[in-house]
């Protein structure tokens, strides 16, 4: 790429290989589908204003996972609140009747979220497309679900062929709720599940249930759940792995230990794309709300991560949820690909870059840098631990939370190759065949110019 266009892209923190709005406020990811030929992306935002304002749902696609196509809005704020988060499915036998056998439709679940004379109330509503998701009608009906709470919000929906019913899962404060339905439209209360040792202020928002499986054929659900405070100091992604009863969930005995699935702040609001076969990819908001309104922006503001395919290891502490980028993502971005040798200094000719480095002993480091600016990578496979310190690049955000530390453990037996995806305003690390993975963003005011590895790091 041109300096001058590189630069520009740096002054204007627009990435080149993460999906962004052209202008106003993204959060996060909804109704993600893969149908008629494209992966749907369809996410919060606020077309008017670069923080979070009135949501609507913003519609992108793709054949690659890589190139997205912007489309018209798919869903607008009325009368019963505006759009919160929720998910995509495809009617196929068309149980709602929104549509016909020969025209099935797609129905969009979603949190209308209204407030009124200082309170708040969530509730679940639907809308139906009969053109492939490119126009929605809302049910005239809604909210189908209604518990009268104000935290009721982020529907996740599934047809589970066992019972010949559809299955949803919403967060309800620092519980997940299940529901069952025949039509889409009644819906029966099933099973709730809420972890242990939770802090009083914490909420669990954006559900998501998916069965996995490891390498020797055994298959696991793993139910995902963000995870925050209300001081925005506790958050992530965390996961459980156990079974589903057809109404609910069940932690296998014993798993109380909080499993994230990223060490980095900058891994949010996860949610997987339907219709994708045996494969489960999964895609998430690129950011965190304890600073997410006062990062840069020029005229638009949030990211998302790259698409990750899902897996499921073995390892000695127990289960583990694996992620790597989808093949599509891997295969689009070759061109990017370089293999880095240990105790080294290279020239960064070109950025963004996808980075292979494999150390030759038991630690290993890697700096990106330039004059003002450094980011750092270290990890030690004989001890089982990889940090991120990205304190020197993020000045521009007023928040010390951005500055600190992220590291994680991970199986001391896993293979030692070490992926790095850098774009302009990111970098996301795939550590121990997918084990420890961590997204942090990143803020300077020009590239890098130098990746240093090994004992050269100073």
């Amino acid at each position: 790429m041109q300096k001058n266009k590189l630069q520009k892209l740096y002054d204007e923190h627009r990435p080149v290989f993460h999906f962004t709005s052209q202008k106003g406020w993204l959060n996060d990811p909804n109704g993600l589908i893969f149908f008629g030929g494209y992966y749907h992306l369809f996410y919060q935002h606020y077309p008017h204003g670069v923080n979070h304002g009135p949501m609507h749902w913003g519609h992108a696609r793709t054949r690659d996972l890589i190139e997205w196509e912007e489309l018209p809005l798919a869903l607008y704020p009325d009368e019963l609140g505006v759009i919160f988060s929720g998910c995509m499915v495809y009617d196929e036998n068309n149980t709602s009747g929104f549509g016909t056998v020969e025209k099935p439709p797609l129905v969009a679940v979603f949190t209308h979220h209204l407030e009124g004379k200082g309170e708040a109330l969530q509730y679940q509503s639907l809308a139906y497309s009969l053109d492939g998701g490119m126009s929605f009608q809302k049910y005239e009906g809604n909210p189908v679900l209604d518990l009268h709470l104000k935290d009721f919000r982020d529907p996740k929906v599934f047809w589970y062929p066992p019972t010949g019913k559809w299955v949803m899962l919403a967060s309800s404060g620092r519980e997940v709720l299940f529901f069952t339905s025949s039509d889409l439209k009644s819906w029966a209360f099933g099973e709730r599940f809420s972890g242990k040792g939770l802090k009083p202020d914490e909420i669990w928002e954006c559900p998501d249930l998916v069965e996995l499986e490891d390498k020797q054929g055994k298959r696991k659900w793993v139910l995902f759940v963000s995870q925050n405070t209300l001081d925005y100091i506790r958050t992530g992604i965390r996961y459980f792995i156990g079974t589903f009863t057809g109404e609910g969930f069940q932690a296998e005995a014993g798993v109380e230990e909080e499993l994230f699935a990223d060490f980095g702040r900058d891994n949010y609001a996860a949610a997987t794309y339907t219709l994708t076969g045996k494969r489960v990819i999964q895609q998430s908001w690129m950011n965190c709300w304890r600073y997410a309104e006062k990062l840069p922006e020029a005229g638009f503001r949030g990211s998302m991560t790259v698409p990750r395919e899902l897996g499921l290891r073995k390892t000695p502490e127990g289960y583990r949820v694996t992620q790597m980028p989808a093949k599509e993502v891997w295969e689009k971005l070759q061109i990017f690909l370089q293999k880095i040798p240990d105790h080294a200094e290279i020239s960064l000719a070109s950025i963004p870059g996808v980075y292979q480095y494999t150390p030759e002993g038991e630690n290993g480091k890697m700096l990106f840098c330039n004059e003002n600016s450094r980011l750092q990578i270290a990890i030690d496979f004989a001890y089982g631990k990889i940090t991120v310190d990205r304190s020197g690049c993020g000045k521009t955000v007023c928040d010390p939370y951005f500055q600190e530390l992220g590291w994680q453990y991970f199986s001391r037996d896993a293979r030692r190759e070490l992926y790095v995806f850098l774009d302009v305003t990111s970098i996301e690390i795939f550590a121990a065949e997918g084990e420890a993975v961590g997204t942090f963003q990143y803020f300077i005011d020009k590239p890098f110019d130098r990746l240093i590895t090994g004992e050269k790091v100073k």
